[in-house]
């Protein structure tokens, strides 16, 4: 087990690096010459790494909470209550979402769709409600931690 601790220890901290020289790259590194609007050359590059990023957790999301089905079916009781309610925010978040095409001057892109438009609200109410349960988490556990 402390071998396993150690190599994810490991992996952390270079996913980090790489994370943050990314960032770096992105925010310091450039912009592609003659485009309408700025245009970070490292884009690209950022999006991939973010992709990345998202596998590795949807990945680790849904084979944890298989494999502790197995191992220990008490606890997994509570890593699938924690996806169901995962669940219930994407369905919230689908119920707030809007569809309807933007008028933006001069995008002539093929974007401006419902479908996308749908899933990028989805995407983005998503993250705030998981970054308020996140923030609220941090609250609750402090104030736990001081009563006790």
């Amino acid at each position: 087990m402390q071998k396993i601790n150690k190599y994810l220890t490991i992996l952390s901290i270079v996913m980090f690096v790489i994370s943050a020289i990314l960032t770096i790259l992105f925010l310091v590194g450039g912009e592609v010459p003659n485009q309408a609007y700025t245009t970070p050359i490292y884009t690209d590059q950022l999006l991939y790494w973010a992709y990345v990023l998202l596998a590795i957790g949807i990945i680790a999301a849904v084979i944890f909470p298989a494999v502790r089905l197995f191992t220990r079916p008490k606890e997994a009781v509570k890593a699938l209550a924690a996806l169901g309610v995962l669940v219930v925010f994407v369905l919230i978040a689908y119920a707030m979402a809007d569809g309807t095409p933007l008028k933006l001057q001069g995008y002539t892109g093929t974007d401006n769709i419902p479908s996308r438009l749908i899933l990028t609200d989805v995407l983005i109410y998503t993250m705030y409600f998981l970054g308020i349960v996140a923030v609220g988490a941090i609250v609750v556990t402090e104030i736990i931690r001081r009563v006790r």
